[in-house]
C-alpha cells in the first residue's frame, strides 16, 4: 500500500471520478416523497459539476423500479451518479430500510455540538451541489462522537451557524421559526422548504435569518430537518439546555405538520 508520506506513489483519481453526485429520498407508502424535488437537486448538482447526467425520466423510472422490486414500503432510496470517461454517468441506486430517529430521541429531542470542523466555504465550492467530497461532514462527525452528542454542526467564516452534517437547522424565538438562509453556505433541504409551506397551514412564522451562537443559545427552541429526520426537536447545544430542555410545541407542530402533509401527499399519489 502506498504511504501518505510518498504523494508522489499514490494513485490518480480517474478523470470524472471527483464530479460525482448523489441524492438521498425517503419512501413512505412505496412512494417516494417529493421525488421531482430531489430530481431538481440532483440534476442543478450535476450541472454545476460538470456531470453528464443520464435523461431525467429514465432515471425516475429506475429509482420507482428499484423501490417496487425492493418491497420495502419504508425505506430510503439513494442515488449516486458515477461520472464515466464516455458517456453520461452511471446511477448507482440502493434501497434500505429507513433508519429513523427512535420515538424516545423525538420525545427527548437531540443533543448536538457546534464544531470546529468546516465544510468549503460558499466562496470557493458552493455547497448547494451535493457532490462526493464529504470530508468536513466526516470530520464533524467524527468531533461529535468524540464529545458524546447526537450530531455537529457548523459555523461558517464569520461565526453564523449553518446547518448540521446531514440536515438543516432552525429555532423557534418569540413564536416565529428562523433558519438560516441559503446566502451564508448550507445545502437547499426538500424537509425545510416544507416548513414554509406549513407556515400557511399551521400558522406559524417562518422565514430566514443569519444566526448566531447566541441567538441559538437563547432561543425557546431549536430543531433539525431532513430527509430522515423529518422534524426534530434538539434540546442541548454546547452543554447548554435549549428552552425547556425538551421538544417545544412550535417544533411538535411542524413535526405533525409535516407527517399529515405526507400522509395527505401518499394518499394522492395513489
Amino acid at each position: 500500500m502506498p504511504s501518505l508520506a510518498d504523494p508522489a506513489r499514490l494513485p490518480l483519481p480517474a478523470p470524472g471520478q471527483t464530479n460525482g453526485c448523489f441524492e438521498t429520498m425517503r419512501a413512505y407508502r412505496g412512494v417516494i416523497f417529493r421525488l421531482d424535488d430531489h430530481l431538481d437537486r440532483l440534476y442543478g448538482s450535476a450541472v454545476f459539476l460538470g456531470t453528464r447526467a443520464p435523461a431525467r425520466e429514465a432515471l425516475s423510472r429506475q429509482l420507482t423500479g428499484a423501490l417496487r422490486r425492493s418491497g420495502k414500503r419504508e425505506a430510503v432510496v439513494r442515488v449516486a451518479l458515477v461520472p464515466q470517461p464516455k458517456g453520461p454517468a452511471v446511477p448507482s441506486i440502493v434501497v434500505r430500510p429507513a433508519i429513523v430517529p427512535s420515538a424516545a430521541q423525538y420525545r427527548a429531542g437531540l443533543r448536538v455540538a457546534i464544531v470546529p470542523a468546516r465544510k468549503f466555504a460558499v466562496g470557493s465550492i458552493s455547497p448547494q451541489a451535493k457532490y462526493s467530497a464529504r470530508l468536513g461532514s466526516v470530520l464533524a462527525v467524527q468531533d461529535a462522537q468524540l464529545r458524546g452528542v447526537d450530531e455537529a454542526v457548523f459555523l461558517d467564516s464569520s461565526g453564523s451557524v449553518t446547518e448540521s452534517t446531514a440536515s438543516n437547522f432552525g429555532i423557534v424565538s418569540r413564536g416565529a421559526v428562523l433558519t438560516p438562509p441559503y446566502w451564508l453556505g448550507l445545502l437547499a433541504g426538500i424537509t425545510r422548504d416544507v416548513l414554509f409551506e406549513l407556515s400557511a397551514l399551521t400558522g406559524i412564522p417562518v422565514r430566514e435569518a443569519p444566526l448566531t451562537r447566541h441567538d441559538v443559545y437563547i432561543a425557546d427552541e431549536a430543531f433539525m430537518t431532513s430527509t430522515l429526520k423529518e422534524v426534530i426537536g434538539v434540546t442541548w447545544v454546547d452543554s447548554r439546555k435549549i428552552g425547556t430542555g425538551r421538544p417545544g410545541p412550535v417544533t411538535r407542530r411542524l413535526h405533525a405538520g409535516f407527517r399529515e402533509l405526507v400522509k395527505r401527499e401518499m394518499a394522492d399519489a395513489r
